[in-house]
């Protein structure tokens, strides 16, 4: 990996301060000199559910929001503003839906000053598409694909993710020094729909083909001068039934768990992250980041491949910290600004996470 002794070069930075020294010797597109040993690159790495379901709209051509989140398109708008804003390079969500990946974008680019998006599989058979949308500024786009799983609770309308084409969005990303083969995901749920309360999937079996979909699909797109990068709401906590499938999973392809390897203590993700643990200074905020406390469960990953002779580049993890999206609205202490549960003082239910990476050419 990157010796970080070696100088780190913010990348947008670069790319303002080098637009006219570009030449022979330059390094890829920020003008960088290769002498002996080039400079790394920064990048800052987003995964976050954006919790922006529309509900049933758009299933079927249904035009009601049943089971919609609150403020969903107020909160895509502003999602899209702050992501652009805090400068993430690359950005990866679940949750955004239909109209709602438009809107994500175009306040992302405009914040950020340029970018592009790639968006997961979409609607299909009455379906809702699967709700993944990756967010670049300053990374060239080299390739894409989707998948759409097979495995879904099809049998029980009843749950949520009956409704989703669940699916997983992958990328191929120019960083300059190299590539990465990103790839998104969000598995089964098992959320039932507000009428209903019991339901008959086997969820952790269902979560665990979609697992294997989820692998055959690196392996027929990851390269080998790439680095593998997979990031997801697995919604599957350290313990579940289905985590021996996902350690396996990354095994089985030299990933490693980036919290595991670079975090600091429990690692919660899901919504009680926040209700219960996340108690943070609004001093500093934001952008808002969660002391160590062992609240929530950490159903979200990021997978990094270890490093390769193969590889074009190095990719170090600098940092990993869990963020979340607060509003103003209100103290921190409250998710809702209101009794009445329609106005959330956060941009999303879960937390995100942040990472700090730095590549270099080999």
């Amino acid at each position: 990996m990157t010796d970080r002794s070696d100088i780190t070069v913010d990348r947008r930075t670069a790319l303002k301060a080098s637009a006219g020294a570009l030449g022979a010797g330059a390094l890829g597109t920020v003008g960088l000199v290769d002498t002996s040993r080039a400079a790394a690159e920064s990048y800052r790495f987003l995964w976050v559910n954006s919790w922006l379901s529309n509900g049933t709209e758009g299933v079927a051509g249904i035009p009601v929001d049943i089971a919609a989140k609150p403020q969903y398109e107020q909160r895509a708008e502003e999602l899209g503003q702050r992501l652009g804003q805090d400068g993430y390079d690359i950005v990866g969500l679940c949750e955004v839906f239909d109209d709602q990946h438009g809107t994500v974008t175009d306040n992302y680019v405009s914040a950020a000053g340029s970018g592009e998006s790639v968006s997961g599989p979409a609607a299909d058979g009455g379906e809702k598409g699967a709700g993944l949308l990756d967010l670049v500024s300053g990374v060239s786009v080299t390739d894409q694909a989707t998948l759409e799983y097979e495995a879904e609770p099809s049998g029980n309308f009843t749950y949520v993710d009956a409704h989703v084409g669940k699916g997983v969005n992958y990328a191929e990303l120019d960083l300059g020094p190299g590539k990465i083969d990103m790839f998104t995901s969000h598995l089964v749920t098992g959320s039932l729909l507000p009428w209903a309360d019991s339901g008959d999937e086997d969820i952790p079996a269902l979560r665990e083909q979609q697992i294997d979909e989820l692998g055959g699909f690196v392996d027929q797109h990851a390269s080998d001068d790439a680095i593998t990068v997979v990031a997801a709401d697995f919604n599957i906590a350290p313990g579940d039934e289905a985590y021996d499938a996902l350690t396996t999973f990354a095994s089985d392809r030299d990933l490693y768990d980036v919290w595991e390897e670079h975090g600091t203590g429990h690692g919660g993700t899901e919504d009680n992250a926040i209700f219960d643990g996340c108690n943070f200074d609004p001093s500093g905020a934001p952008p808002a980041y969660c002391p160590n406390d062992d609240a929530g469960e950490r159903i979200d990953y990021v997978f990094i491949e270890e490093s390769q002779s193969a590889h074009a580049m190095d990719l170090t993890v600098d940092s990993v910290r869990r963020r979340v999206f607060w509003r103003e609205l209100a103290p921190p202490d409250q998710f809702y600004v209101d009794d009445n549960e329609e106005e959330p003082n956060y941009l999303t239910d879960h937390v995100g996470l942040d990472l700090s990476l730095s590549a270099t050419s080999n």
